[in-house]
């Protein structure tokens, strides 16, 4: 008798085990899934990245790279998340939420260090880093002492620092105008310093060779300051000297005597360390928190155009005119060259000079601003390549550049246009240019950002932007030949060093007024302005 199945009923019950299946196994197999996608996916977009090096053994010039460091662990303190270098140096990590993060950097035998680090808000945000790890060093936490990064010992937080270069005449070249915003005579040497101060020949930059020495500073501090109340004083200050002045209290300013002729100059993050460019084309590091020792000079092969520390802390930044451009980077750990990184050509095919450079806080990429009097650029440079990746045209010679505290803007100063470049840092297009006054030179932007300066040394004046939409705000008179300029940490005050009339206006950093303006300087030029944080 044949088999007979009732369809039907087979059907249905099928059905209901299915069912039945659906119920029990279908949610195992979701949960499971679930579990594994979670497991995974730290490993499959990591958005921390770092590169550990350390300095050859046989490092004899700034030429000479760092070399990669492997088996270095890597410890992140928020989150004890763990990594170890692989043979090229590098360690990844992946982390859940944007925000700033401490990394703890040790290998046994050769030191440790930390390292703070931010991830930008934003889908597919990442953050860069590199590490600088030497024998001997040790967390700058655990550190009294003064001098290291991170160790908060200023002196006198909040006074600015002034170069006082010599006035024209005194050592310059031959060949030279001293005349004040008058076009140089163009020798190799007139023509450089034509090349670095826009126009003009304020100072006899180049050599001090020739220059006879001055008596030092005589009279009372007091009498060099406040011309409402100094009218008749009479005084001499040593024309390469650098001087303190309490933006809160300008009238009693002190002076110390150096070398040779200061131009620029730039602190550590925690204001015990002073780096200052000077014409033997060296960088002389002082420290600051006792009277301004003399600890050690770095040579740098040519005139150094611009002075400052990157916006993390990791860098004092020193873009080099010579014969082979390049942009020395200096650790302010041990306050050594850490590397120079050579330049290339512009695009016309001339050898432009760098006037300014500026490094991202993730320390990826670096800006540096090349020219010459007809035409300009800025160039995106690799910070582990050390490779250009891309170059923006901007305005002619231009001079200063600075980058927005949140990393977003970045603002040129075209010397030769009479405007500023505001470039998107992130894609690097330029997004317009802003007139301003006549030959500006430098820039400076408040803490919060929210204000820009500009010094229009043509115009005798400042230029001050909004920063959020880049629109001129005000336009404000100082001394004549405006050129240095620097922000007190708090967004205060504003130092701005005139070098055509040789003195300094303090103007308020929330306003844009003149608070104070100070008597001039005989025999001097104030140049570089930096503010001891």
């Amino acid at each position: 008798m044949p088999l007979k199945l009732n369809l039907r009923s087979w059907g249905g019950a099928a059905l209901w085990a299915l069912l039945l299946m659906s119920l029990v196994v279908l949610p195992a197999i979701a949960k499971n899934k679930d579990y594994n996608d979670k497991k995974f996916d730290k490993y499959r977009d990591p958005n921390l990245f770092g590169t550990v090096v350390t300095s050859r053994a046989a490092a004899s010039s700034i030429e000479v790279p760092y070399e990669p460091l492997d088996a270095v662990e890597v410890t992140i303190q928020e989150t004890k998340q763990k990594a170890v270098t692989d043979s090229q140096g590098v360690f990844s990590f992946t982390v859940e939420k944007p925000g700033q993060y401490t990394l703890f950097i040790q290998k046994a035998g050769v030191g440790m260090v930390t390292k703070t680090v931010t991830i930008p808000k934003g889908r597919g945000q990442r953050a860069m880093v590199t590490v600088i790890l030497n024998p001997g060093m040790t967390p700058a936490s655990s550190l009294g002492g003064p001098g290291l990064q991170g160790v908060r010992t200023p002196v006198n937080p909040g006074t600015a620092y002034i170069c006082l270069a010599a006035k024209a005449g005194q050592g310059a070249p031959a060949g030279s105008s001293t005349s004040y915003n008058q076009m140089p005579v163009t020798t190799t040497q007139s023509y450089a310093q034509m090349m670095l101060l826009g126009r003009g020949n304020p100072f006899g930059a180049a050599n001090t060779s020739a220059s006879a020495p001055l008596p030092p500073s005589i009279g009372s501090a007091k009498d060099m300051m406040n011309a409402s109340l100094n009218q008749g004083s009479t005084f001499s200050v040593h024309p390469n000297s650098l001087m303190m002045l309490n933006g809160d209290s300008p009238g009693n300013p002190n002076y110390t005597q150096l070398s040779s002729q200061p131009f620029w100059a730039a602190f550590n993050a925690s204001g015990t360390r002073l780096y200052i460019s000077t014409s033997d084309k060296m960088i002389q590091i002082y420290d600051a928190s006792n009277n301004n020792t003399l600890l050690t000079s770095i040579p740098t092969g040519g005139i150094v155009t611009d002075l400052r520390l990157s916006q993390n802390g990791n860098y004092i930044i020193a873009p080099v005119m010579s014969a082979s451009p390049s942009v020395i980077l200096i650790d302010p750990v041990n306050n050594a060259p850490q590397r120079s990184i050579v330049l290339p050509r512009m695009r016309t095919g001339e050898a432009g000079q760098p006037r300014a450079a500026v490094i991202n806080r993730e320390s990826t990429r670096m800006f540096v601003c090349l020219g010459t009097a007809s035409s300009g650029e800025v160039v995106a440079v690799d910070m582990y390549t050390g490779i250009p990746e891309n170059v923006l045209p901007v305005g002619a010679n231009p001079c200063g550049m600075e980058l927005s505290p949140d990393g977003r803007f970045l603002y040129v100063a075209n010397s030769g246009a009479g405007d500023v470049s505001v470039i998107d840092a992130w894609t690097f297009q330029e997004m317009g240019r802003i007139r301003v006054g006549v030959n500006p030179q430098r820039i400076a932007i408040t803490p919060d950002g929210s204000k820009v300066f500009v010094t229009n040394k043509g115009s005798d004046n400042v230029t001050v932007l909004n920063g959020q939409n880049q629109a001129p705000i005000a336009t404000i008179p100082v001394g004549k030949g405006p050129v240095g300029i620097a922000c007190s940490s708090d967004g205060s005050k504003v130092f701005v060093a005139c070098t055509g009339s040789g003195n300094i206006s303090i103007l308020d950093g929330h306003t844009g007024g003149v608070l104070n303006t100070t008597s001039p300087i005989p025999q001097s030029t104030p140049w570089g302005v930096a503010v001891c944080p």
